[in-house]
């Protein structure tokens, strides 16, 4: 008899719940904003009502108790030590919701994507974080604990770095780069002493995006050739290839000439130049002395939270079986979107 799985992440930006059947059948889906603690002034308990509005809506589309769930799994953004996933448990747990895991949901691309059901999980969104598992079910996570533990931020660490190059240039000795330019237009000024409030005004407020800063100002000048936006995306690269290269380093791949590389995040997967992640696979072989295939994620995280629920209810054998059914059908959700 089939059973109801539902399968969580929990994103910085965004969160997607899904139910699923063990049998592989889509069943309903909810959508809402960050369930990330750390996103909040008042932490979990300010998190609380927006994860239960979206539990709520998703179990109501499925017309199940949260009892009636077989397996659940929570990838979540925030939950980066042993307390904090603790406490999420003890939460779920007051919810009804009771045969459950919960990890960093850097860790859901190795269960959606990875063909030998262990890798490598590199995700660079909101925040960036890897997540490793190796064959024999050992499993860490480095980094998304923030800059004193390495973190370049995801994407807005990516802009401040291109902010504080142009600023650099004008006030703090820096380089000369065409990314001053870029910047000027993408604000609409034209004087280094404008800089500063422009970015107050239109970058902290949201009014100019990270990806406006990537792909006008970063990626249009390295494709240019300009040195400082180049050597900005090889320092990315090389600031994740060291979290990346010590996950592997820290796990039993030695058997293993090429370890699977999951991408995550909009950082990363709408790149406009290959010079950041290249360098980074370079690097990790300088570290580690194995080649990374890296493998963009086509479907949202959550389908590896989904999987490893199934797995969780009927054992590896079923998620197996199921695996290509519920990546094809959350591919075509998303294309549907």
């Amino acid at each position: 008899m089939s059973k109801y799985v539902l399968g969580v992440d929990g994103g910085g930006t965004k969160t997607d719940f899904f139910v699923f059947t063990t049998d592989g059948d889509f069943v309903a889906k909810a959508t809402g904003p960050s369930t990330n603690h750390e996103s909040y002034l008042g932490g979990f308990e300010e998190m609380k009502p927006v994860f239960e509005e979206i539990l709520d809506r998703v179990l109501k589309q499925a017309n199940i108790r949260a009892e009636e769930l077989a397996a659940s799994v929570f990838g979540m953004a925030g939950i980066d030590v042993p307390s904090q996933k603790e406490r999420m448990e003890e939460y779920l747990i007051s919810l009804g919701i009771t045969n459950h895991r919960v990890f960093n949901d850097s860790f859901l691309g190795v269960k959606a994507a990875c063909s030998k059901g262990y890798g490598i999980s590199f995700v660079n969104g909101t925040g960036n974080s890897v997540g490793g598992i190796d064959k024999y079910g050992n499993w860490l996570q480095v980094g998304g604990t923030g800059p004193a533990f390495g973190d370049l931020g995801g994407a807005s660490g990516m802009s401040s770095a291109v902010i504080c190059a142009v600023y650099s240039q004008f006030y703090r000795c820096g380089k000369q780069t065409d990314m001053s330019r870029r910047m000027f237009n993408l604000l609409g000024i034209n004087s280094p002493a404008q800089l500063t409030e422009a970015i107050y005004d239109q970058y902290y407020t949201g009014k100019v995006t990270n990806r406006d800063i990537h792909n006008e100002v970063l990626y249009a000048a390295a494709a240019d050739g300009d040195f400082v936006a180049v050597e900005l995306l090889k320092s990315f690269g090389d600031q994740f290839a060291h979290s990346i290269a010590g996950c592997i380093n820290n796990l039993r791949f030695e058997d293993d000439d090429e370890v699977e590389l999951v991408l995550i995040g909009t950082a990363t997967l709408r790149a406009l130049s290959p010079i950041m992640m290249d360098h980074c696979a370079r690097r990790v072989y300088d570290l580690t002395r194995k080649r990374v295939k890296m493998i963009p994620l086509s479907v949202p995280p959550a389908a590896g939270a989904v999987l490893w629920a199934v797995e969780l209810a009927k054992g590896p054998a079923a998620a197996s079986a199921v695996h290509d059914k519920v990546i094809s059908t959350l591919q075509s959700l998303q294309a549907a979107l």
